[in-house]
């Protein structure tokens, strides 16, 4: 398949919004706005490069999000000192989130999801920001679904644990247990 025919509209012509949740993955996965925004273009060039990897059925999306999370994957293993990248201030983090339609979620939220580390960070955004699947989140990052299912479980009880802290609200351990049982019943 050649890279013309990879990247038309799908049925519905939302080959815009395949483009605006490419940007903010990116962007989220960089922590940074304009590096994450390099990184999507260099994305979308490996994609076209290598469109010959494309199979024929896979969801565009779903293969377009692997190709930039692989390529992010390549580039962080190369860097210096991985884990600093992708640490900026809750301000400019908010803005990477914000909602279509402009809205900004509460500081706790953008403070919470900023200061994640990388993998539960994508996981969430994934799962709850583009509404993939469990399954497809793990074949977006080419893991078990059992990682996504940790990696959701541990963001939970963190999240618990940090509104716990301001008020009353379940310790993590229920939170756990609840979100495993959810995930059994599923």
């Amino acid at each position: 398949m050649t890279g013309g025919r990879v990247w038309r509209r799908d049925r519905k012509g939302r080959f815009d919004h395949h483009i605006a949740s490419l940007k903010r993955f990116a962007e989220v996965l960089i922590g940074e706005q304009e590096e994450g925004t390099a990184l999507l273009g260099r994305s979308l060039r490996e994609m076209l490069d290598h469109a010959h990897s494309y199979q024929r059925g896979t969801p565009l999306d779903r293969w377009a999000f692997g190709e930039i999370y692989r390529l992010w994957l390549k580039e962080l293993r190369g860097h210096a000192n991985p884990m600093r990248r992708g640490s900026q201030p809750d301000v400019e983090f908010q803005q990477l989130i914000a909602e279509e339609d402009g809205a900004h979620p509460d500081p706790l939220t953008v403070s919470f999801i900023a200061n994640l580390p990388p993998q539960q960070r994508v996981t969430l955004l994934l799962i709850y920001g583009e509404g993939f699947s469990y399954e497809d989140a793990s074949v977006i990052l080419d893991c078990a679904l059992e990682s996504i299912e940790t990696r959701l479980i541990r963001a939970s009880g963190g999240l618990a644990n940090k509104i716990g802290a301001i008020g009353d609200v379940l310790p993590s351990a229920e939170v756990e247990s609840l979100h495993a049982h959810q995930a059994g019943a599923a």
